[in-house]
């Protein structure tokens, strides 16, 4: 028997500037998530909920500071009532949600995830089906709209149904409905499931009256409890887990985090997504080719062990717990509407606010989605490592287009090969040299936002001074670059300055000298630097 009511609501938004065919639903689908056997918008697909941001909010106790992620209050509780999302050829929109608990007030903008949970599970929060209040409260936190007084639907005629009410939101003439369906319990009884909402709002040319005759006679009678085979097998999250093809010979318990949660939670009535865990990843990806398949396999194989060489040339500050979130897209327009207009240009995105690195599969060219997520898994790993504080781009991007050519064989022995940019290089050899100074200085924005040519100028830059202090440099007589990048990261930790940490890593170095060492070693020295293993020292 239920032992609590969950509220779920549904929007339905027809959103269009031009006369379109009404909305129809017509195929029935099982939703174990919800606990619904129940019809979607026709010829929809589902859209993801972007993952909440993350504010991370630096304290300072005597001499000493340290680091709180916060979050919106409200991103959160929107994030736990948000069950999924659906879009159809012209842009209607289906949206599920269940109302089990009222949006919790708080003083301040953002707030602890441990504050929230407390406050979420306080009973004063929870919401009351029972009480018409009490969901209005819920209905006008969720959309903005209050709605007014109920009125009950006959549902004597419909053997699935248990009630069912027709509600009218103020201000608009949206469609609304509450709704129980009936569930046989294992004992064979029949008692009311939980709790339902279903809201239609029309901004097309469909009159309400067609609109509510569609989604009475289309939805509301043929929605159903979910059968007991799906919602005690399928609705555990590890249906959707890739098992791998062979035993990674890795036995250890995958320790759970509030990121492996809401990530598992983000694609969980995701039709074809699912998800694959190591100790120190949880990749996410719609990928349905046995081929794509297969590279998923073959990444979370070896993350963990380029995760390693990253951490024996950039020894984290403190020691790393948390899940790295990586999520990979097959169908470029899916990817697009994810990232945004911002970054629909890319390929690969890691988002320090949203805490994951999102991939577009690049299809059959294998190497070169290898290649993206080596390079982006850097910044995801750098931005960890060193507890959340901004690098130069000339060590980030520099470091992270050393890492992008990683080969990593069987054993897990990672080795580091030149770029392709080094055709770039030696064409422009004496333009790299004297743009290192420039470099070392540049920030983000200068660094991104100039023109192509010399954006491409600023990788092969970055790439190929990092390439010279880890490959070339040791090759020196005495090697006098060897303690710059240890330097860097020392004075980071201690200053959180990146600009300062580059200037002391640099401190004593005749520029001049450098530049002329740098151009050497390109000319005369680069067989050797090919040679010359850099994690090897460091095994």
């Amino acid at each position: 028997m239920l032992k609590k009511s969950i509220l779920c609501f549904i929007i339905i938004a027809f959103n269009s500037s031009r006369s379109l065919a009404a909305p129809s639903f017509r195929v029935d689908k099982v939703y174990p998530e919800l606990g619904l056997k129940m019809r979607v918008l026709g010829n929809s697909v589902p859209k993801m909920l972007p993952q909440f941001k993350t504010f991370t909010y630096t304290y300072t106790r005597g001499t000493e500071s340290f680091k709180r992620d916060k979050f919106s209050a409200r991103e959160l509780w929107y994030a736990d009532q948000h069950c999924g999302q659906w879009v159809d050829d012209n842009g209607n929109t289906l949206t599920i949600g269940k109302a089990t608990n009222q949006l919790p007030l708080f003083k301040e903008t953002h707030v602890l995830r441990e504050e929230f949970e407390a406050a979420l599970a306080d009973p004063e929060n929870k919401v009351n089906p029972h009480n018409q209040g009490s969901i209005n409260k819920w209905i006008e936190s969720f959309i903005g709209r209050h709605p007014e007084a109920p009125v009950k639907l006959r549902t004597s005629s419909n053997f699935k149904l248990r009630n069912a009410m027709f509600i009218p939101i103020k201000g608009e003439s949206p469609l609304t409905y509450l709704f129980q369906v009936k569930i046989h319990t294992p004992a064979g009884r029949l008692v009311a499931s939980d709790w339902y909402c279903a809201i239609i709002k029309i901004k097309d040319s469909t009159e309400p009256k067609k609109a509510r005759s569609i989604f009475e006679s289309q939805f509301l009678a043929k929605v159903a409890a979910a059968p007991r085979t799906y919602t005690t097998t399928k609705a555990n999250h590890n249906s959707k887990e890739l098992k791998p093809s062979r035993n990674p010979g890795n036995n250890a318990k995958i320790q759970d985090s509030p990121s492996r949660e809401a990530a598992r939670k983000s694609i969980a009535g995701m039709k074809d997504w699912w998800f694959a865990e190591t100790q120190e990843y949880i990749f996410l990806s719609d990928i349905r080719s046995s081929t794509g398949r297969t590279l998923v396999r073959e990444i979370k194989a070896n993350m963990p062990y380029l995760r390693k060489a990253f951490a024996k040339l950039i020894p984290p500050f403190e020691p790393l717990t948390d899940a790295n979130v990586v999520r990979i897209f097959e169908d470029s327009a899916a990817y697009k509407q994810y990232v945004g207009p911002k970054h629909e240009w890319s390929c690969g995105l890691w988002s320090p606010m949203q805490r994951e690195l999102v991939i577009l599969s690049q299809g059959r060219n294998r190497d070169k989605t290898l290649e993206i997520i080596k390079h982006e898994g850097f910044h995801q790993y750098l931005f960890f490592s060193c507890d959340m504080t901004p690098n130069l781009p000339w060590y980030n991007e520099g470091h992270a287009c050393f890492f992008e050519t990683a080969d990593i064989d069987r054993r897990g022995v990672v080795k580091i090969k030149e770029n392709s940019r080094v055709q770039h290089l030696l064409r422009n050899l004496d333009a790299a040299s004297k743009h290192i100074p420039t470099l070392l200085a540049m920030d983000h924005s200068t660094f991104y936002q100039s023109s192509s040519g010399m954006r491409d100028l600023n990788y092969t830059t970055a790439w190929s001074l990092i390439y010279y202090l880890y490959k070339g440099a040791p090759l020196e007589r005495k090697n006098p670059y060897g303690k710059i990048l240890d330097t860097y990261l020392v004075k980071l930790k201690s200053t959180k300055n990146s600009s300062l940490a580059t200037t002391e890593a640099f401190r004593g170095i005749d520029i001049k000298e450098f530049q002329d060492d740098f151009k050497n070693f390109w000319k005369r020295q680069r067989s050797k630097g090919q040679r010359y293993d850099p994690l090897a020292k460091r095994r």
